[in-house]
């Protein structure tokens, strides 16, 4: 094992270039801090057709937070959610148009679902680019909150019934309050 410092984006991507070279398959987990995985980054992973990937996908304590219900998001917010997806379909799929206020001016609104539709925009990415993904497992904090989604995925087909298995055991698991 070897620790590695700098950006976190950037050295998987070098580790994915390099793993073509050896005759090895590799197990990635990728827990984010916020929207700050990359989907470059797990393109990259999907690309060597050799690693499997279990994600931390922040969807509920990093991502939907962003998404300000008045549709007035910082422009450093929605590029960071353009990296985190990849393109800038996340916008449609969580914001609609608003009536025309007093001024004529046209402003956004967050849609009702957002958070289920921006899990199914990444989930449909994850299949897209490995072929097989899990059913995303919802991780809650202890008064029930949903928090983020465990997504397995992988070129190789024979990890998924093993995977949607063992992330499904989180939806029976009571974690004790106290």
């Amino acid at each position: 094992i070897t620790a590695a410092q700098g950006d976190a984006n950037q050295r998987v991507a070098e580790i994915a270039r390099s793993f073509d070279a050896w005759d090895l398959r590799g197990v990635a987990f990728l827990d984010p801090y916020g929207p700050n995985l990359e989907w470059a980054t797990v393109q990259a992973l999907a690309d060597t057709r050799k690693f499997d990937v279990i994600i931390n996908f922040p969807l509920d304590m990093a991502i939907n937070r962003l998404i300000k219900r008045d549709g007035d998001i910082p422009e450093n917010w929605g590029q960071m959610l353009d990296k985190c997806f990849g393109n800038h379909d996340w916008h449609d799929l969580a914001f609609e148009e608003a009536e025309p206020n007093l001024f004529g001016e046209t402003k956004f609104t967050k849609r009702t679902g957002t958070a289920s539709r921006l899990l199914s925009l990444y989930h449909g990415q994850l299949e897209q680019a490995f072929g097989h993904v899990s059913k995303p497992s919802l991780v809650q904090n202890t008064k029930g909150h949903p928090l983020y989604y465990l997504i397995w995925a992988s070129a190789n087909r024979r990890g998924l019934p093993i995977a949607d298995h063992i992330l499904g055991l989180g939806d029976k698991v009571k974690v004790p309050r106290g």
